[in-house]
């Protein structure tokens, strides 16, 4: 090879590296271009939504119109019924009833002792708990008098039975010639089927009488 070959030769291939230099310089710009337009593109639409986002003076307004419209408007709330309390029925208490019966005693009889003299023909018998029940109640009451409106009539029940007094039946009445209805207070009656009667007496020998009477038996 020649000389002037050899120089033709070295000058094609810087020819050739120059072109090629070129050619990836403009490789290298148009992919910093397309790079670059890119990010344009990303900060235009970041601003577009930013733009978007933003509530101009008119957004506003039309938002305030539809607040005041809907605060004149009459908005009626759910209302809740009152819950009704049902007030407990009180059921009348049903008393047991109260029977009354009574033991009618015969007169009339009188007497001027000033001792204790039995009556004849006022007898009876009472089985208190077994004929009324352990809950009954007794009492008794008479017709008795004292003659010439001076003095004072005693009368009393005996359990002839035991031979005792009926605690609680003795009554009197002073100074009262008109057969006048005196009554006692409860009495105690000894358990079981006994016998009773009636005792009377004066209290300064002027006549005293016994009218009538009864055992009055409340269960």
């Amino acid at each position: 090879m020649n000389k002037q070959n050899f120089v033709n030769l070295v000058g094609r291939f810087i020819l050739i590296i120059n072109l090629l230099g070129l050619i990836i310089l403009s490789v290298f710009v148009v992919l910093i271009y397309q790079k670059s337009t890119k990010q344009e593109k990303l900060v235009t639409t970041t601003e577009s939504t930013k733009e978007n986002d933003t509530c101009g003076s008119d957004c506003k307004a039309y938002i305030d119109s539809a607040i005041l419209n809907v605060s004149q408007k009459d908005i009626s709330l759910p209302t809740t019924s009152p819950t009704s309390t049902t007030k407990p029925t009180f059921l009348p208490t049903t008393k047991p009833k109260t029977f009354i019966s009574y033991i009618p005693i015969a007169g009339p009889a009188t007497t001027t002792s000033t001792t204790w003299e039995d009556v004849s023909g006022t007898d009876f018998n009472l089985d208190l708990n077994t004929n009324y029940g352990s809950n009954a109640k007794t009492s008794w009451e008479a017709f008795i008098k004292v003659a010439h409106n001076n003095g004072q009539v005693f009368a009393r029940l005996i359990d002839v039975t035991h031979g005792i007094v009926v605690n609680g039946s003795e009554i009197s009445l002073i100074n009262n010639s008109n057969l006048t209805q005196v009554s006692s207070g409860p009495l105690s009656f000894w358990s079981g089927n006994n016998q009773y009667r009636v005792q009377l007496k004066s209290l300064n020998s002027f006549e005293v009488t016994f009218g009538s009477g009864r055992v009055k038996i409340t269960y």
